[in-house]
């Protein structure tokens, strides 16, 4: 039997197994398909979220290229459908922690959660360049070394952020399952240096694209706070780099003042010039100090 034959037996139980080829070819055809079958909603969508996450999450390695981006853009499409995004959203945020899952699909579930956010609040500027190849252009207003005023009609228009009012649902269970692994290998990996690192970015990412009109605004950002407290002080350079990213975010959502709160965060602060070996975290710190003297100033 084969996929072309007229044996309608091929695929079912004791049946020939299917080539690797055909399986692969299968998978992707169904991978590329999902996002735009979400986009368009269904009534069974509520039903089929928590399957496809949890499919989706462990699908076995096969020699399939650019798989890890097209299970991304379909955990992506499932968080911005509305009629999928609670359920997809909460268990995601549970699996992110499973003892079971593998630190590769943990780190897919952060880049769902920062991607989504992104699209949610329709924040292109907080998308890395090179994600998106070809898309490095020039200012807006600027032709070579010459600066220009940009007309009103070049001027992008205002798009409403989804993303704030759902933020809390985000930051603050992402938080606290990182807090409270199950045990065994997701104990370990909540510790791994390279997963903290993620953690902290993707707050900064979540914090950044629900903005200053965040309802829950401060809620998150007292959890955000509280993190990159944590590992502002870590033994792995990126952990603290990461941890200063976190804090940028919070100083740009108008949060200064929970900062300015926490005074050995400001020692911390304060010490780098003196113990940090790192230059990239000496200048993050110092435009931190910088930015919250100006601050204190006004």
């Amino acid at each position: 039997a084969t996929p072309l034959s007229e044996d309608r037996g091929y695929g079912q139980p004791g049946a020939a197994q299917e080539p690797p080829a055909t399986a692969r070819a299968r998978l992707a055809t169904a991978l590329t398909a999902l996002p735009e079958l979400v986009a368009s909603g269904s009534k069974e969508l509520p039903s089929l979220a928590e399957p496809l996450c949890a499919r989706l999450l462990r699908v076995r390695a096969v020699n399939l290229e650019g798989l890890h981006q097209l299970k991304l853009k379909v955990l992506v499409s499932l968080l911005v459908a509305e009629e999928s995004r609670r359920l997809a959203l909460r268990f995601l945020l549970v699996e992110f922690a499973a003892e079971d899952l593998t630190m590769e699909s943990r780190n897919l579930i952060l880049e769902v959660l920062g991607v989504a956010a992104r699209e949610l609040s329709n924040n292109e500027d907080s998308t890395s360049p090179s994600a998106v190849p070809g898309s490095v252009r020039p200012a807006l207003g600027t032709v070579g070394k010459t600066r220009r005023f940009a007309s009103a009609s070049q001027q992008p228009s205002s798009r409403p952020n989804r993303f704030a009012p759902e933020a809390k649902h985000f930051i603050l269970p992402l938080v606290a399952r990182w807090r409270q692994p199950d045990r065994g290998a997701a104990s370990w990996a909540a510790g791994e240096s390279s997963l903290v690192a993620g953690v902290l970015r993707c707050l900064g990412v979540l914090l950044e694209c629900a903005g200053r009109a965040c309802p829950d605004r401060d809620a998150v950002v007292l959890d955000c706070i509280a993190t990159a407290a944590e590992g502002i002080c870590h033994s792995e350079t990126q952990v603290r780099r990461c941890s200063l990213f976190l804090l940028s975010r919070v100083l740009l959502v108008g949060c200064e003042s929970h900062v300015l709160d926490r005074p050995e965060l400001i020692d911390a602060l304060e010490a780098y010039p003196l113990r940090e070996a790192d230059e990239t975290c000496r200048r993050m710190a110092s435009g931190l100090l910088t930015f919250l003297g100006q601050h204190v100033l006004i």
